[in-house]
């Protein structure tokens, strides 16, 4: 054989083995119809009932979030049981949206925190239309001081003092001239008390309440937008 017979036959041989079969081309690759509606079930599921307890959005099957309740549906403390548990994303319809020029700021100065004092705070933080931040205090006597502050300095357009002294620290806090406070045990008497002389700050005793009372109270007073004395008040 002649040395360009060998050579032909070694390149022959070379390019036999780069030839790839047609069923052994790479292919692209695509993802998985599972991967694919992954991203959509990420949805948000609507629950619109007046009344809303755990029995029905367990047999519902829910079992993700986010979850949308209607803006006057009523969660019941087993309602609240079952989304904490299982740690769900909820909120409610309007929450963000009806958030305008009467929204609130609020401020919550706690001196006494139990596991349903800072419950309450997490649920209004969701469901009412007011803007919410809290803080820790010493005593009635720092709190009162700190709400003083911040209501003239305007850092705040109402404050929430949750403490076992609530008169005493409103009666601190009205010895400035410029604030209004008031106690309150129950959320239908927020609606009186804002009806006289529209009080933005308000002591609440958080002693033997549940978290479904204090939320509900607490909702009451913040739903009503930025507080204002009646139109005859005088100081």
């Amino acid at each position: 054989m002649t040395e360009p017979d060998v050579i032909d036959r070694i390149v022959a041989g070379v390019l036999e083995q780069l030839r790839l079969p047609s069923d052994a081309a790479p292919r692209p690759v695509e993802s998985s119809p599972a991967a694919k509606s992954t991203a959509k079930q990420a949805t948000l599921v609507e629950i619109l009932d007046s009344v809303i307890t755990g029995k029905l959005l367990e047999d519902r099957g829910i079992i993700s979030g986010p979850i949308v309740f209607g803006r006057k549906s009523v969660l019941t403390p087993s309602a609240l049981e079952f989304l904490s548990t299982r740690k769900l994303d909820w909120r409610r319809s309007d929450a963000g949206t009806a958030i305008g020029n009467e929204s609130a700021k609020w401020l919550a100065v706690v001196t006494r925190s139990t596991p349903a004092v800072d419950a309450a705070l997490d649920l209004i933080a969701k469901d009412a239309a007011a803007q919410w931040n809290r803080e820790l205090s010493g005593c009635h006597r720092e709190a009162a001081t700190r709400a003083v502050g911040a209501i003239c300095r305007g850092e705040c357009d109402a404050v929430v003092i949750i403490t076992r002294k609530p008169e005493a620290a409103v009666c601190r806090a009205n010895r400035n001239p410029n604030v209004r406070g008031a106690v309150v045990v129950t959320a239908a008497r927020v609606k009186a008390l804002q009806a006289q002389f529209g009080p933005h700050l308000f002591a609440v005793d958080p002693t033997d309440r549940s978290a479904f009372e204090l939320r509900n109270l607490l909702r009451e007073i913040g739903s009503g937008g930025r507080p204002s004395p009646p139109s005859d008040w005088k100081e």
